[in-house]
């Protein structure tokens, strides 16, 4: 038993020193820079409201509880690794409902070293990635009587999977729509409720 127990922390003190010796690891993070901060849209105590199309005649809140920003490893680089050379950064902001009847509307931004990726997520339902965030699919998009600028049309390839169609987004106000298949809307409104 004694024997067991000094292998083991032989084997534990071999493994700290050799972990110890590996600090030749250069680490590099991908930072938010240029405004790109502003693809999560909404900040603290933001709200958003929008229009359930099955109930028109009442405004759903949705309100900001959550935004950080935290390292995550970058392409083939993975927690277990000794030695993460790159880093991306993401920035996630949570609009909840604020009765917690509808999914929460989550804006993902990671930045890359020479790019960023950013998702749009229905939690529980689906992610749905911005193909080409440098061409908004629509310059000009009207949506109840409100006429929204540099809009993109994001379509569920798999929408039978998740009940998610699609999803209207622009940077300025962030979730405009979210439709689903079964033809309900969440859209947004400026009606106060």
């Amino acid at each position: 038993m004694k024997a067991i127990r000094l292998l083991l922390y032989l084997s534990l003190l071999g493994a700290s020193l050799w972990l110890s010796s590996c600090n030749d690891c250069e680490t590099t993070v991908a930072q938010f820079e240029n405004g790109d901060s502003n693809w999560t849209v909404y900040n603290r105590d933001d709200s958003l409201l929008m229009v359930d199309s099955n109930t028109p005649d009442t405004v759903r809140v949705f309100l900001n509880t959550r935004i950080n920003a935290d390292p995550i490893p970058g392409d083939g680089f993975g927690p277990a690794d000794v030695c993460i050379e790159q880093y991306y950064t993401r920035r996630t902001s949570v609009m909840q409902h604020s009765a917690r009847r509808y999914p929460a509307l989550t804006v993902v931004a990671v930045r890359m070293p020479d790019s960023i990726r950013v998702s749009l997520v229905v939690a529980g339902k689906t992610e749905l990635r911005i193909p080409n965030i440098d061409t908004p699919d629509h310059a000009t998009y009207q949506l109840e009587s409100e006429t929204y600028r540099d809009v993109y049309d994001v379509v569920n390839p798999d929408s039978s999977a998740t009940g998610v169609s699609r999803i209207l987004f622009n940077r300025e106000f962030g979730f405009l729509q979210v439709a689903y298949l079964n033809k309900r809307t969440l859209t947004r409104t400026t009606r106060q409720p």
